[in-house]
């Protein structure tokens, strides 16, 4: 008996509106390439569309760019957990998009999009988008790292304001180095979490960090704000452990068999061939110094206290060999390390400011350590905020 083949799901939903915000092209956990943009369907009305044919990505930013109202025929809707009120619009390779005539309400850029201020961001509930924000960063609160399925994970929270209000924003690897106490910022494409009844800012995959040229205010009165103060220890390195972890800028997958001698690396999950620069890496690690005292100190490696120092000392070159970079560590006279309560580096440099560089046996592949990710969920006080970071 013949297995009836199995039929690509169609819809025969057909939408009418204005495009805006075409993402570039993205791919799933499960491996699927997909891109995203925003409909407006009515004059204050706004829905995601899902399109899983990246074919078709072309024809949307072009109706995007143009500004011309489009049909989107053979559709499906489903639920949005990003807008409770609203619905995601999925599309396919079945379905078709058509120019459309004039429409009862103008083109607007959706409110997301636009800057926001602290104050309006406290009014938006959980898993909301924020476009473009600009704040004053007042201290920083928390620092973590959480292993999760075997992957360390490093989040800093900063306390924020703006001349309206005040808040949190929770800041993962990649960007931390970015980000001082004191300095005024630009951040766009974040996302909100509830933190009790406070809503905060938390950072995503497509969030960009940029030192602003005007002074960003702060109001009236300030939230007092609790955080226990960094320590400063000063002395030479008696051991130290790096662990370099390569992942997949695609799919973010771990790499155990990447060799940075060879040019090119096909990624373990999704089976790309790509330039074995293009790959990401994180750190962890341990540092051991003796203090003042006389005492050895064990601390905790983060990565954005590795990237700082590999970025600092021009050591890029040794990004993943890091045989090279321990002995680099452990060959300067005296460390000056910054650590927080719970043990962990926030920051380390040679006191004389230069480190002793040693040749990597690895060949010159400059990896890309401005950038580490995770897509799993973590716990304790930062559960939910690595689902956060990937809703792009």
């Amino acid at each position: 008996m013949a297995i009836p083949s199995k039929k690509a799901k169609t819809g025969d939903e057909t939408v009418v509106g204005h495009l805006h915000s075409v993402s570039p092209i993205k791919t799933s956990r499960q491996n699927a390439r997909y891109f995203e943009a925003m409909l407006q369907t009515g004059r204050e009305e706004y829905n995601r569309v899902v399109c899983f044919a990246s074919e078709k990505r072309t024809q949307f930013l072009q109706a995007a760019e143009n500004s011309q109202a489009v049909k989107l025929v053979g559709t499906r809707k489903g639920v949005s957990y990003s807008n409770p009120g609203g619905y995601d619009i999925l599309v396919s390779s079945h379905s078709r998009l058509d120019v459309a005539g004039d429409l009862s309400f103008p083109r607007r850029v959706p409110r997301d999009t636009d800057r926001m201020t602290i104050a309006e961001v406290l009014a938006l509930g959980p898993r909301q988008r924020v476009g473009v924000i600009e704040v004053r960063v007042l201290q920083a609160t928390a620092s973590k790292v959480v292993q999760v399925q075997g992957t360390p994970v490093e989040l800093k929270s900063f306390e924020v304001c703006d001349q309206t209000a005040q808040t949190g924003v929770t800041v993962w690897d990649r960007l931390i180095p970015l980000v001082q106490e004191g300095n005024c910022y630009r951040f766009e494409t974040l996302t909100t979490r509830k933190e009790g009844d406070r809503t905060v800012l938390c950072t995503t995959l497509s969030t960009v960090i940029t030192i602003t040229t005007t002074e960003v205010g702060q109001p009236a009165s300030l939230r007092p704000v609790t955080a226990r103060a960094d320590e400063t220890v000063r002395g030479p390195v008696t051991g130290v452990q790096i662990v370099a972890k390569p992942r997949c800028r695609r799919c973010h997958a771990g790499q155990e068999n990447l060799l940075i001698k060879l040019s090119t690396h096909r990624c373990e999950r999704c089976a790309i061939l790509q330039h074995t620069a293009a790959y990401m890496v994180s750190y962890s690690g341990v540092l051991i110094v003796i203090g003042r005292d006389g005492e050895e100190r064990s601390m905790t490696l983060t990565n954005s206290a590795v990237l700082t120092y590999v970025k600092d000392h021009s050591l890029s070159s040794s990004a993943l060999d890091v045989s090279a970079l321990e002995e680099t560590v452990i060959a300067t006279p005296e460390l000056e390390v910054t650590v927080n309560h719970d043990g962990m580096v926030v920051r380390f440099a040679a006191l004389d400011g230069e480190a002793v560089a040693v040749q990597s046996g690895q060949g010159n592949v400059v990896l890309d350590t401005e950038e580490a990710s995770t897509s799993y969920a973590v716990g304790g006080d930062f559960e939910g905020v690595a689902e956060l970071l990937y809703e792009d």
